[in-house]
């Protein structure tokens, strides 16, 4: 006779248990569809936001061109101004001073040298006379008389040339004086044409800079505003997955509940008496053996976070 001592729940409890793994096998025969995960997609926002950002790629390159444009033309306007600024600086010459020059001056010169002519002639007849009446016409006192009349005359006319030509001069250099400073001013006004062009370009191109900076704002706030509305959409999305999941879910839990209440309940010893040797297990022990790794399988599950 072999006795053997092994330990039970009260009948009341070890049927509840056998219950128990009754109910868990047909739950975990039934199964259940675990909802998949849903991911919010982008909002409008967003999406304008994404158009929004690949329109302004390369968008500040009008404004570039424009502002290369600007300043090339205020460069080769300054650099026009520097020229004619060199070319009013420089010495005179006589083809700068030709122009202005007076177109007249050769007649005036004729006329005046002819009237000293004419003058000298009236000298000399004035001489020819005073010596006739003298007595002394073809003397030697007229000879004197008539060669210092005729170096004075020679003196007047190249007195007389010099100052016309010396007046010509002078006012060919004060008309040249004139001009250049009239191109000097111009000059001047042309390189600060040039500046407000080169600023004009520079402006153009930091307006450029700004238009992009400012898109890129409008990108930013718009991503900001959609991210908010993406969180918002996927907060809801795990709502409606939790509110699916956990109805499914809750027939585990209260067996897993269960579970944790009958591992707490009272056991009793009890000796069974069996007419063979060996050391095979009897069939209730074999019974209570599936419970227990059925119950020890659900708490396993339970710390897995099935449920």
């Amino acid at each position: 006779m072999v006795e053997e001592y092994i330990q039970r729940e009260a009948p009341d409890i070890e049927a509840r248990k056998l219950g128990l793994m009754d109910a868990a096998k047909a739950l975990t025969e039934k199964g259940y569809k675990i909802p998949e995960y849903v991911l919010a997609d982008l909002t409008q926002d967003q999406k304008d936001a994404l158009a929004l950002a690949r329109q302004g790629i390369g968008s500040f390159k009008p404004f570039l061109d424009t502002a290369q444009q600007a300043l090339t033309t205020g460069l080769g306007t300054t650099q026009q101004a520097i020229q004619q600024l060199d070319a009013v600086r420089g010495a005179p010459t006589q083809a700068d001073l030709d122009p202005f020059m007076n177109p007249f001056q050769q007649s005036v010169i004729d006329a005046t040298l002819s009237e000293l002519d004419k003058q000298g002639g009236l000298a000399q007849t004035q001489l020819s006379d005073q010596a006739q009446r003298a007595g002394a016409f073809g003397g030697a006192r007229m000879g004197v008389q008539e060669a210092e009349l005729a170096g004075n005359l020679q003196d007047a006319r190249a007195r007389a040339l010099a100052q016309l030509n010396l007046q010509n001069f002078a006012q060919a250099q004060q008309g040249l004086a004139t001009q250049r400073e009239r191109e000097r001013l111009a000059a001047l006004g042309i390189g600060g044409l040039g500046q407000q062009q080169a600023a004009l370009g520079q402006g153009f191109a930091s307006l450029g800079q700004q238009a992009q900076a400012l898109g890129q704002q409008d990108v930013s706030q718009l991503l900001g505003i959609g991210g908010v509305q993406q969180q918002f959409a996927q907060q809801q999305e795990d709502v409606k997955r939790r509110n699916i999941l956990e109805p499914l879910m809750q027939p585990y839990q209260q067996l897993g509940f269960l579970s944790d209440i009958y591992q707490g309940a009272p056991t009793s010893a009890q000796v069974l008496t069996t007419g063979g040797g060996g050391t095979g297990a009897s069939p209730l022990q074999q019974a209570i053996g599936v419970g227990i790794g059925a119950l020890s399988g659900i708490a396993g599950l339970k710390k897995l976070g099935v449920f």
